[in-house]
């Protein structure tokens, strides 16, 4: 990474990372609508990558509105959490036509694109909803966020250091088993000192079993939306955050962790 692009990275993340903590502060509507916001830019990421790479985000917006959905799964889930299971059997029913071997409804395309978007970015990512509502919500987002960038950082530090062993060459060049040894190592810990410093009242024999498997979860999404990327023939989703790429590259590992974290919460604590 060049100095120029470390520098604009880390100016991104100074101002964006108060504005994420202000979302999480602000209420259990702000935050959905805020949610919901980000879905919906995403949304027109996923489908500028995928439908129409050859539009700009905004004309794909306008050509293929689908991937609004999402966003109204995102932050209806707030007001109507039913939303979320009616948003995964839409998601089953646009697969089913979307990878059919025939094509009656005529190209089947739109229709995975429709799946993917509604599962990855409607469904899963409508758990940080789910849990900013529930009691001690705003701890538990901000514990599930900042793990998941202690994992990121912590991999990628480690792998620039230390890193020898490509770990999927074919799908993330860049990604090697020592870094992603540091990343679990720094998720495990960050859970742990977050639990404490958040104060969630979970004793540490608890919280394990989130800890634990989080990190592995977290660098399974960071593999998945590589993948996805090298399916559109791109090195970024957008250039919507400047040096970070776009909001599907931080929402990468995030969008796995927060429903782990939402079962969790679930079947231990709440």
């Amino acid at each position: 990474m060049s100095q120029s692009n470390l520098k604009l990275r880390l100016l991104t993340a100074a101002v964006g990372l108060p504005l994420l903590a202000a979302a999480v502060y602000a209420g259990s509507w702000p935050f959905a609508l805020c949610a919901g916001a980000i879905a919906l830019l995403a949304g027109a990421e996923f489908v500028h990558g995928w439908l129409m790479p050859s539009l700009s985000i905004r004309e794909a917006a306008t050509k293929q509105p689908g991937f609004v959905l999402a966003a109204i799964i995102v932050a209806g889930a707030h007001w109507e959490p039913q939303l979320v299971p009616a948003g995964a059997a839409v998601a089953i029913v646009a697969a089913a036509i979307g990878y059919s071997r025939t094509n009656a409804l005529g190209p089947r395309k739109p229709f995975r694109v429709l799946a993917w978007g509604l599962l990855y970015l409607g469904v899963l990512f409508s758990t940080v909803v789910l849990i900013r509502d529930v009691e001690g919500g705003r701890e538990w987002v901000l514990l599930g966020l900042l793990a998941t960038f202690a994992v990121d950082t912590g991999a990628y530090a480690t792998g620039r250091l230390v890193g020898r062993h490509k770990m999927a060459p074919r799908i993330s060049p860049g990604k090697t088993w020592e870094g992603a040894a540091g990343g679990y190592a720094a998720g495990v810990g960050a859970v742990f000192a977050l639990n404490a410093l958040l104060d969630t009242g979970v004793e540490a024999r608890t919280i394990v079993h989130f800890a634990l498997p989080m990190p592995l979860t977290a660098i399974l999404g960071d593999l998945l939306e590589s993948w996805m990327k090298r399916r559109m023939g791109v090195k970024d989703a957008s250039g919507l955050l400047p040096g970070h790429g776009g909001f599907l590259d931080r929402l990468d590992s995030v969008l796995l962790v927060m429903p782990l974290l939402y079962v969790f919460l679930r079947m231990r604590v709440l």
